[in-house]
């Protein structure tokens, strides 16, 4: 077992968040004065379409964040939705404090407002949204059965057990615990059977309906809010993007946007966990379980 995750499930949040969050490429920017607008960003204001509550949340400072003059357009327009008044150009120009406004449903009314939708290309996006959750889940899973294993073996030793085994080094603790993990792999090769069949059954599902649909369609998708986002509608760059101040919770919020079909094709396509083998490489190895060890010879001495 490695020491960190490989690059499986890596890349799978990767790719996922290329289809559904970080929508425009990195690239380098200079910003230049008849194309982009510095503004003085401070913070994004999250409106529910369905009770009206509205989620603030603040930015971490920063001098100026460089808008699009598509993307300021966009906020324009999101303004006159909440019948709020847009400031003027001078305004923002001379350093007004300035606040993102997105409008969406928040995740008690998007469990019937969209989770539930019947529309072809919604019902992609929360299967998508499904087979991503499974593919997070797994390893926590895997990482949980791991250690039942690991406790069930050492409650069922005695004193006289570990006298046959070295625990004087790191690496020799380490060793013991990754051959009582691959000698009662149960477990883990329970999740992984779960997980395999969840997984088929979604992304088939996904793929069915995805012969029915167009190359690109709009539909609600959920992100976390203490992401990063970029200002510009074309790329994001350290000049474009704005952070959520630490400590910011992960809500997850949902926004309208475009959906690309190549985009989930190609999140369907990435390689996942196949073995037990695969699942434990996943899991890696956590200091965590010298302690499970330390616990019970302190047990065995009472």
């Amino acid at each position: 077992m490695a020491n960190e995750p490989s690059r499986l499930t890596d890349n799978l949040l990767h790719v996922y968040n290329y289809c559904f969050t970080e929508t425009v490429p990195y690239a380098f920017f200079k910003p230049n004065k008849y194309r982009d607008i510095p503004v003085r960003l401070t913070g994004k204001d999250y409106h529910c379409k369905a009770c009206g509550e509205v989620l603030h949340v603040t930015y971490q400072p920063r001098p100026l964040t460089y808008y699009s003059k598509g993307k300021l357009a966009e906020q324009r327009r999101l303004y006159e939705e909440v019948g709020q008044p847009f400031p003027v150009m001078g305004e923002i120009e001379e350093g007004k404090r300035f606040t993102n406004v997105a409008v969406g449903y928040c995740p008690k009314c998007a469990e019937t407002a969209v989770l539930q939708s019947e529309d072809p290309g919604q019902k992609v996006c929360n299967v998508a949204r499904q087979l991503h959750r499974e593919d997070e889940l797994v390893v926590a899973k895997a990482r949980e059965a791991m250690e039942k294993s690991l406790t069930d073996w050492l409650n069922a030793q005695q004193t006289e057990d570990f006298q046959k085994y070295d625990f004087s080094t790191f690496d020799a603790l380490r060793d013991l615990i990754c051959a009582v993990m691959l000698d009662y792999p149960q477990g883990a090769e329970d999740v992984l059977a779960d997980y395999k069949k969840r997984s088929h059954e979604l992304a088939f599902s996904c793929r069915e309906a995805l012969k029915r649909l167009p190359d690109t369609w709009q539909a609600y998708v959920g992100y976390s809010v203490n992401i990063y986002e970029s200002m510009h509608d074309k790329m994001y760059h350290e000049y474009t993007v704005a952070f959520p101040a630490m400590g910011t919770p992960g809500t997850e919020y949902f926004i309208r946007r475009t959906v690309e079909k190549s985009r989930i094709e190609m999140f369907l396509d990435q390689p996942r966990v196949q073995t037990v083998e695969d699942l434990m490489t996943e899991v890696g190895f956590h200091g965590e379980w010298i302690d499970l060890i330390s616990q019970r010879v302190r047990e065995l001495q009472r």
